[in-house]
């Protein structure tokens, strides 16, 4: 069975950011397509400079041609296109123009069928006048109505068409090994990696996909940390540092799921050198001036844990909150807030409920300040090995 090929639709009109998101997805991806926006506002350059970065990989103009064939593919192909694209509503005659500009450079033609009214008729007849790929493509409008390409694509496959199938229409890594399982020989993905926090990461997720090599769910959660993390200031794991050694010493409380992170990351303080202590233990000393508590929260809004950070500030301790919010009442107490991620991120996630994003993009987001403080100030993994519990 031949390899399915990934496309990426650019459609940003931005130049530079179409290069960029190329240049980060590049590894990851068979078909750079310049999608119809891309082409119709940067023009001709946008092909030559896409080629001349990116020569072993295919280029896909997304031209939707409508009328007089030929003559509009034809310089799209000698500029370095490598597949352009002919509407199926278009007709015959103008499919049958781009099909002889492809060969004229030895390229090919793809007839997209959006909005064809007999998708299989249409299909027969550009693949009997020579076209190479017959694309599905779901629009935005139909995607928004509720549309997939999935029916589409079965009744094509049962043509047996000597012919590859391109699919397109808000492929996601939820659905995409469902669209290669189905038959397609190439999946066409856009927002799911161009919007994504870290395109490459993104591609490099769906590229894993495709292949087989990874679980839907286990590259969702992977997926989600990553965009997560992505989106958190990078600068926070040398602000955290800093207010770590400032603290004479350290307490770390949290509630539920935060408050097993909480003991995750009192434990790696522990092992790095830091004197730290889990609010609510019978061992836990006193809160004293110049102690530093930190508040693991998603929402900021905990009444035991506002009413412990109340207390701490009265007394004259820091307080740090890491939340998923900048504005929250823990939040408008404490001396610091680190976001972690931004708060559009933390809508439904379809297989990660309850709160699950926060929790393990906190856990992940602490593990690296740890991974900081020890290579910043020379930490043996032997030193922390001394210092781990040996009663158990």
């Amino acid at each position: 069975m031949a390899k399915t090929l990934i496309q990426l639709a650019l459609d940003s009109l931005d130049f530079e950011q179409t290069l960029s998101l190329a240049e980060q997805a590049a590894p990851y991806v068979d078909i750079l397509e310049i999608g119809t926006p891309c082409i119709k506002h940067n023009g001709i350059d946008i092909v030559r400079t896409l080629k001349s970065r990116f020569p072993n990989k295919l280029l896909l103009v997304d031209l939707k041609t409508m009328d007089a064939g030929e003559y509009e593919a034809a310089p799209f192909y000698e500029a370095g296109a490598d597949i352009c694209t002919v509407l199926g509503a278009a007709g015959l005659a103008t499919i049958k123009g781009v099909i002889a500009a492809a060969r004229q450079f030895n390229a090919e033609a793809q007839i997209d069928l959006i909005n064809v009214p007999d998708k299989a008729a249409c299909a027969r007849a550009a693949v009997e006048a020579g076209a190479q790929i017959i694309g599905v493509h779901t629009g935005i409008d139909a995607q928004a109505a509720g549309q997939t390409p999935f029916a589409d694509l079965e009744a094509l496959l049962e043509l047996g068409l000597n012919v590859r199938i391109s699919v397109a229409g808000g492929i996601k890594p939820e659905t995409v090994q469902q669209v290669v399982k189905a038959g397609a020989a190439i999946v066409v993905v856009g927002g799911a990696i161009t919007g994504a926090a870290s395109p490459m990461q993104a591609a490099r997720s769906i590229r894993a996909l495709v292949d087989g090599k990874g679980s839907v769910h286990h590259q969702l959660v992977i997926n989600k940390i990553s965009d997560i993390l992505a989106a958190t200031d990078d600068n926070y794991d040398q602000k955290l540092t800093r207010l770590l050694d400032e603290a004479g010493r350290i307490f770390v409380s949290g509630a539920g799921r935060s408050g097993l992170i909480g003991r995750f990351f009192a434990m790696r303080l522990m092992h790095s050198g830091y004197k730290t202590s889990m609010v609510g233990e019978i061992v836990t000393p006193s809160i004293k001036r110049g102690d530093l508590l930190i508040i693991i929260s998603g929402s900021g809004e905990t009444e035991q844990l506002i009413a412990f950070t109340k207390r701490a500030k009265a007394i004259g301790a820091r307080i740090i909150l890491i939340s998923a919010k900048s504005e929250s009442t823990i939040g408008d107490i404490a001396d610091a807030v680190f976001r972690i991620g931004s708060p559009e991120q933390y809508g439904k996630v379809t297989g990660m409920p309850m709160g699950t994003v926060f929790e393990l993009s906190a856990l992940a987001f602490l593990e690296a300040t740890i991974s900081h403080v020890i290579h910043e100030k020379g930490i043996a993994e032997e030193e922390m090995r001394s210092r781990h519990a040996n009663l158990e």
